[in-house]
């Protein structure tokens, strides 16, 4: 039972090449953007500016920047209620992307470039 976690049973030899007893493999971080990842952001962002909301959004994101990751746990632990309302794979991939902590960052960055360009129209 406790053979992965502490080892070979009976030994403290190494059960590995390396040398390390019972040490798990480094895991993997939240994978990278893609195109998708990128289009939604996109719209998320043409959606604020087109309804008005430019500074209220850009404040809010700037505050909860340093809770980013606690917000897309909290969005998969709310998806089985908001999947009845909105797009399932979007708020997911929403919740993947905010587990990376630039994602804020490239969201506020698109929100502001957008702001402009609506500006210059």
């Amino acid at each position: 039972m406790w053979k992965g976690w502490w080892g070979k049973a009976g030994t403290t030899q190494p059960d590995r090449a390396d040398g390390a007893i019972g040490v798990t493999p480094p895991r993997k971080g939240p994978r990278e953007r893609t195109a998708e990842d990128e289009a939604l952001l996109d719209r998320i962002a043409t959606a604020v500016v087109k309804w008005g909301m430019s500074v209220p959004a850009v404040f809010l994101l700037e505050s909860s920047k340093p809770m980013s990751f606690v917000g897309s746990q909290f969005l998969h632990f709310l998806s089985p209620i908001v999947h009845s309302v909105l797009n399932a794979q979007e708020l997911d991939r929403l919740a993947v992307m905010l587990e990376r902590r630039d994602t804020m960052e490239v969201l506020i960055l698109r929100i502001e470039r957008f702001e402009e360009e609506a500006k210059k129209q």
